[in-house]
């Protein structure tokens, strides 16, 4: 996992990361949205109310992506947005293993 990788790997994990893995889960978003039904259990129908209760658990718990990802993109230092992304997308300092010991040359 820490080994020496070839340029050929690291496009294909930007390539995978910026446009294959977003353009697919829009895709999936947009079909799912487009076919959906009003979830049924054999003849009977759901109530629109848990239909709404499910809509809200999924909305509550993704829309806090989007809200830390600007929050730390405004914490983030730089006077420009391109470099407030840039440094909000770089890990810490002290990232790695916790005990010095586990630490290795790359640490």
């Amino acid at each position: 996992m820490i080994g020496k990788k070839n340029w050929l790997f690291w496009l294909w994990w930007r390539v995978c990361w910026v446009f294959i893995s977003p353009c697919l889960l829009g895709v999936i978003l947009i079909w799912s949205l487009t076919t959906f039904a009003p979830p049924t259990y054999g003849p009977v129908e759901y109530p629109v109310w848990a239909t709404a209760l499910g809509w809200c658990m999924i909305t509550f718990s993704i829309l806090w992506i989007p809200i830390i990802v600007i929050v730390r993109v405004v914490q983030a230092e730089g006077s420009t947005l391109c470099l407030k992304i840039s440094a909000a997308c770089k890990s810490a300092p002290d990232w790695g293993p916790y005990l010095k010991q586990h630490r290795g040359e790359r640490y």
